[in-house]
């Protein structure tokens, strides 16, 4: 009884590692929406003040170099399986066991 509780107990703390992870990346997407909404409304207001003479969309620059990060951290939390990372542990030991025996 005492291994299935193991099993379970480590079964749920994946789960809640994974659940964390979530909630993690829908705060990092929220606070990127929110905070390149507000660049773009700066440049906006900022150009239409200045009379069109400043129409050079900078906010893109910030906006694509987060993105990268937003795109990052969901293949961190999403595009990832277990069992690719087992067996890409998997192919690293044996090639280390090889190199050991050589």
């Amino acid at each position: 009884m005492n291994g299935q509780t193991d099993q379970q107990d480590k079964l749920r703390h994946k789960a809640e590692k994974h659940v964390d992870a979530v909630i993690g990346f829908r705060q990092h997407l929220l606070i990127y929406v929110i905070v390149n909404t507000f660049l773009v409304l700066i440049w906006l207001v900022v150009a239409l003040v200045a009379g069109g003479g400043s129409w050079f969309p900078w906010f893109i620059f910030p906006l694509a170099g987060w993105g990268i990060g937003v795109i990052m951290h969901a293949w961190a939390v999403f595009g990832q399986s277990e069992d690719k990372r087992e067996r890409l542990v998997q192919r690293e030991l044996e090639k280390m066991r090889t190199k050991d025996n050589q």
